[in-house]
């Protein structure tokens, strides 16, 4: 009987660090995967409101471009290999250097 309940106790034990360590990832503000599905290649600067620039990770391989759009706030992922979102990526790191 008391190692039954010994059992049960340490497989709840085990299931609560699971969640936890799920949750501190997120709390942390860290993707356990890529953000970006898929990619628009297509010209659209003048609806940006801001753009994101996240290199990659171990959670990720590719480097993720993610422009928020004017008035709806879309997150739309860009295409980094498109000429006119290496122009965007050269300004803003233009824009960052001192």
């Amino acid at each position: 009987m008391h190692c039954k309940i010994f059992s049960v106790s340490v497989i709840v034990f085990l299931g609560f660090l699971t969640i936890g360590e799920g949750m501190s990832l997120r709390g942390l503000g860290v993707d356990p995967r890529c953000r970006c599905i898929e990619t628009e290649s297509r010209r659209i600067g003048k609806h940006i409101e801001s753009v994101e620039l996240f290199p990659p990770s171990p959670h990720c391989k590719d480097t993720e471009i993610i422009a928020t759009l004017k008035g709806s706030r879309k997150e739309i992922c860009l295409d980094p290999t498109a000429p006119w979102v290496k122009k965007v990526i050269e300004k803003i790191i233009a824009n960052k250097a001192p």
